[in-house]
């Protein structure tokens, strides 16, 4: 240890010595500061940076001082003298002299022991300015700590994304929704790149520096406020929708330091503006259907008999037979199509009832035994029992898992796991249909539930989905749909259950 260090070391452990004994004070006077001396005596809060200050006694020749009054509060004892109160105290060592007489204070130098320190009358102005810092520090440090909390309650409650990120994409702090999401700590996210922990739950390749389209990117190259969105596969399968906003940080000479990037969760209301888009669609569907029953049914019915009568005709050639059963095919066909059309738009017209669902589901899985058998499928059950009664109709119930048993058992062409379950979900009864197929590809999994759109190429008119999703909100309920390609499809029917009503 170099001398300047040792030196150093011992006056660190004389300033600890001093003030673990702390200070026992004699005032002699009570002149202009005593006021701030007192005050700064009962100030508790300091001994956290200053030696202990106990105030023995006070020496004044007029007892009846009304500024004694708070020395005795202390417990301070009053004297006539100095010589008394030091005779009657030797445990004083530290003397504060308030009467501004100059011969007293050089007495006292002289005549007062080495133990005993001496503060003058210059001496108390410096206590009375420590006081006041004190005081200034106290407000100053109340103020800190009331807008840091403000500052930390805006922060944590809102609820979406907040990232506070430096000029290469590190994070510097994060908000409690981005912690509590991910299910993480704070000190887990901080210094990776924003890129490092959501890259891998997109699904456009948007998260990552280069990307064209990363508003973090944008916002370093341009200095501005950009914003994009993003879709996200959670670990069921199911999209999740974020719209990402970037605004930049400058300092006070105008240079970009960092970037506050929010993510909001806009999955919800991109749903609603989806169903509004389906609601808009089935309304025009219902009217170009009004108009097809009336201008194109009446044709294709003579077109049809007409093709019935000409095939009754015997002096046909077998050649112009076939043309005119071909004729008589299409239209079948094309009325067809005219009926899934109609029926589509038509409101679902439903008988509600009491209904055991799992009943149901025993019943459907026994109409499709020989098919999984056939096809190496294994078929299993997952039944809450005592479970409540829906409300719904058993044959459109029906219809619709039919139309999800097909769905999963196409999925599974070289075998797999079909698994049907019940259960009481967010108060609705939930019947899940799981398989292990080829799951839906990312690129038409928002498009299943168009009207018309089928992955089945040349059979089937693309309803079965979108029929199924509009009975189940016809009669009250819900239906979710969780995919991963290669892994499996599940789709959720959610319904409202049968409720105890006491008659009146």
């Amino acid at each position: 240890m170099s001398k300047a260090d040792e030196n150093l070391y011992q006056d660190h452990i004389c300033i600890l010595e001093e003030a673990e004994k702390g200070f026992q004070i004699g005032v002699i006077g009570c002149g202009v500061g005593f006021g701030s001396i007192i005050e700064l005596i009962k100030k508790t809060e300091l001994e956290e940076f200053f030696p202990r200050l106990h105030l023995v006694a006070v020496s004044h020749s007029q007892k009846d001082e009304p500024r004694l009054e708070s020395a005795v509060a202390l417990g301070a004892r009053l004297y006539d003298d100095y010589n008394t109160m030091l005779r009657n105290h030797p445990e004083i060592n530290l003397v504060i002299e308030l009467s501004d007489q100059q011969h007293l204070i050089r007495q006292l130098r002289n005549t007062l022991p080495a133990n005993i320190s001496i503060i003058d009358h210059t001496g108390a102005t410096f206590l009375c300015g420590l006081l006041i810092m004190s005081e200034v520090s106290d407000k100053c440090r109340l103020n800190l700590f009331q807008q840091q909390a403000i500052l930390s309650a805006l922060f944590d409650q809102i609820q979406d994304d907040i990232l506070l990120l430096d000029i290469r994409g590190r994070i510097l702090d994060v908000n409690l929704s981005v912690t509590q999401k991910m299910n993480t700590t704070k000190q887990d996210i901080l210094g990776k790149c924003c890129w490092e922990i959501f890259s891998e739950q997109t699904t456009d390749g948007q998260c990552n520096p280069e990307s064209s389209e990363c508003p973090f990117r944008k916002t370093i190259l341009t200095g501005k406020p950009s914003e994009t969105l993003q879709t996200r596969i959670d670990s069921l399968g199911r999209a999740n929708y974020y719209r990402i906003y970037a605004y930049p940080v400058f300092n006070e000479t105008g240079t970009l330091v960092k970037v506050v990037e929010m993510r909001r969760d806009i999955t919800h209301r991109t749903e609603m503006e989806k169903r509004l888009q389906q609601s808009e669609k089935l309304a025009a569907i219902g009217e170009l259907s009004t108009y097809i029953a009336h201008e194109i049914r009446n044709p294709l019915f003579a077109i049809g008999g007409f093709a019935n009568s000409l095939l009754r005709n015997t002096d046909m050639d077998e050649g112009s037979q076939e043309k005119v059963k071909i004729i008589l095919q299409e239209s079948k066909r094309l009325d067809n199509i005219l009926k899934n059309i109609i029926n589509f738009a038509r409101p679902t017209v439903s008988q509600d009832g009491e209904v055991n669902v799992n009943r149901i589901i025993m019943d459907i899985l026994q109409l499709f035994r020989l098919s999984c058998e056939e096809q190496g499928i294994t078929s299993e059950t997952e039944i809450t029992h005592g479970l409540a009664l829906a409300t719904a109709d058993p044959e459109l119930i029906k219809q619709c898992l039919i139309n999800l048993i097909k769905n999963s058992i196409e999925a599974m062409p070289d075998g797999g796991t079909l698994t049907l379950s019940t259960s009481m979900k967010e108060k609705f009864i939930a019947i899940k249909v799981q398989d292990t197929g080829v799951g839906i590809p990312k690129d038409i999994r928002e498009k299943v539930f168009n009207p018309f759109f089928s992955t089945k190429q040349g059979a089937g008119a693309g309803l079965g989905l979108a029929m199924t999703k509009k009975i189940v909100e016809d009669m009250g309920g819900k239906l979710d749909l969780f995919s991963q390609e290669n892994k499996g499809t599940t789709v959720i029917i959610y319904l409202p259950p049968s409720l105890a009503v006491e008659e009146t």
